[in-house]
């Protein structure tokens, strides 16, 4: 390498540190597990597709009934193209916490899936 500065490894073009062929596989077999069993655990997932299935439904209802959603985004989505209402309703959506998706849904929906 040239320069042994902060400006020289700046300037390398390339990687001038990484872990071991030998920690590097450490690495990878963690991370393996890690999914297998923590992030990918059929519990997690579970909770995982039971979300998805509220944020799917809160979606669909809001695109067919925007009245639902609060006054200045049912204004918002009222009127709107297609595009521009699923705009309106996935901002309202996304900003939605956890505890006021499930909320909403069962003011929305008979039935709404449990997150545990």
């Amino acid at each position: 390498m040239g320069r042994q500065s902060l400006q020289g490894v700046r300037e390398a073009g390339h990687p001038v540190i990484a872990a071991s062929g030998e920690m590097r596989a450490e690495l990878d077999a963690l991370k393996g597990y890690l999914f297998m069993h923590v992030y990918r655990h059929e519990r997690v997932m579970k909770v995982v597709h039971a979300a998805e299935m509220i944020v799917h439904n809160l979606f669909h209802s809001y695109m067919r009934t925007p009245d639902n959603m609060p006054d200045p985004w049912c204004a918002a989505a009222n009127g709107a193209t297609d595009r521009a209402r699923a705009a309106v309703v996935a901002d309202f959506v996304a900003g939605m916490t956890d505890r006021y998706a499930v909320k909403e849904h069962r003011r929305l929906f008979d039935a709404t899936p449990e997150l545990r």
